[in-house]
């Protein structure tokens, strides 16, 4: 896996005046050309900056794209390169536990309505869903 960030002037959430950075997680596969050590992109998993992951419904979206793109690689890599992968990112965005997923859920379901949710947070609370589509 490969880190790549650049230094924004401003911050994407919080104080607008503080400086923020932007960490872009990508997978490669490192090979030998010639003697000479050369990376193959195989996929971008996520692009976040760090004021972002201090925000909980952030820290949810970010893992949701992580998921979707691990899943969409497929046979491409095995689960224990998945577990790898996601250690890594894990270091930069703390991982919400299940309890915390489904508060947050709950939160951006009252807040914006079960349409707007993602697929992964109606999973999530997929045994409230009548309760949150009565009350839309």
């Amino acid at each position: 896996m490969r880190w790549q960030s650049r230094r924004r002037s401003r911050s994407e959430f919080g104080s607008s005046s503080e400086a923020d950075t932007h960490w872009r997680a990508i997978i490669v596969e490192s090979k030998r050309v010639k003697g000479r050590s050369t990376q193959r992109h195989i996929a971008y998993l996520a692009g976040f900056t760090e004021s972002a992951t201090k925000i909980d419904a952030q820290r949810c979206y970010i893992w949701d794209d992580v998921s979707a793109r691990l899943d969409q690689l497929g046979k491409q890599i095995t689960p224990a390169e998945r577990k790898q992968i996601e250690a890594a990112i894990a270091k930069k965005v703390k991982r919400p536990s299940v309890a915390e997923y489904k508060s947050i859920a709950r939160s951006n379901a009252e807040m914006f309505g079960w349409e707007y949710l993602s697929k992964s947070q109606r999973l999530a609370l997929h045994d409230e869903k009548e309760k949150w589509q009565r009350s839309a």
